[in-house]
């Protein structure tokens, strides 16, 4: 069924404030009735069952509860442009876990006011203008979960709020509306603390393999974690072939020893991983001697 857009002239460009049969993706175009739309109304996708959305470059303003209560929405896709966002936008968003945003040169945008509606563990795809026409992906940087715990004192008659997860703390590395990336990078240190070896691990590729802002501390600092916890890594990612291979490439000859080669060798098996499993059999027969046999008489 073909997606329906219901707008309204504002302000000289298009405000739509009701999408009819949208489907799993949904495309807002630039343009309705040959004005530009600018603005998403209050609620418009409000109960929706969208999962991936692209709004356009010249929108300006998202009303408030724009995405209330949307279950299946997984992936936002925004312009910098987009500056103006209403209160409560991602409330009921429970599955959203990437956003995609294309910077201008400057890197202001709304970053921050999506993923501070959000709790859950999120992936930022920061793509900025490559000089020559194009873009490319510059950052991808993850937003860890968190959550707020109410806990009640019943004789004081008093409620404490405590914050579980380090995803607090990175939601707060922006300042005059721009992503700072040495703030960010300086959290590591919690995130590596206090979460699983695989889900920091997650955040330390990242900045390594998309390093725009990266500083030369911070990046010593996620190779060494990756050095230091390389098993687990690799183990982590033994379902997701290229990020094992790039691991395996850049880490493992410096520190994987035979018996954690051995177990993975037995995983990769296990779950029928061909390729991982021969690149894990050459590793092997290239870093490790033969044991000889000794016989006793």
């Amino acid at each position: 069924m073909e997606t329906k857009f219901i707008f309204t002239e504002k302000n000289g460009g298009a405000c739509v404030t009701e999408i009819l049969s949208p489907g799993a993706v949904c495309i807002v175009p630039e343009s309705l009735g040959g004005a530009c739309v600018t603005e998403i109304g209050d609620r418009c996708f409000a109960g929706s069952p969208v999962e991936e959305v692209y709004l356009p470059r010249t929108l300006k303003r998202i009303g408030r509860y724009g995405f209330y209560n949307c279950e299946h929405l997984r992936a936002i896709h925004i312009y910098a442009e987009t500056m103006e966002i209403g209160g409560g936008i991602l409330n009921g968003c429970r599955n959203v876990r990437e956003i995609f945003i294309h910077m201008s040169a400057d890197e202001k945008s709304a970053l921050r006011d999506f993923v501070t509606e959000l709790g859950e563990r999120i992936t930022v795809h920061y793509f900025l203008p490559d000089g020559n026409g194009g873009e490319r992906e510059a950052a991808r940087l993850v937003f860890p979960v968190y959550y707020d715990e109410a806990v009640e004192n019943t004789p004081a008659r008093i409620t404490v709020s405590n914050i579980h997860g380090t995803g607090q703390k990175y939601r707060y590395c922006f300042t005059d509306r721009k992503l700072r990336f040495e703030r960010y990078d300086k959290l590591f240190v919690y995130e590596k603390a206090e979460e699983p070896v695989t889900a920091a691990a997650e955040i330390a590729m990242y900045r390594l393999w998309y390093p725009h802002g990266l500083w030369e501390d911070a990046k010593k600092a996620y190779e060494d974690f990756l050095q230091e916890h390389l098993y687990e890594v690799l183990a982590g990612n033994l379902g997701k072939p290229d990020c094992f291979k790039r691991l395996f490439g850049e880490f493992a000859g410096r520190r994987l020893t035979e018996e954690e080669t051995d177990r993975l060798i037995s995983e990769a098996s296990k779950r029928k991983l061909a390729e991982i499993s021969g690149i894990l059999m050459d590793y092997k027969h290239r870093s490790f001697q033969p044991k000889k046999k000794k016989f006793e008489f």
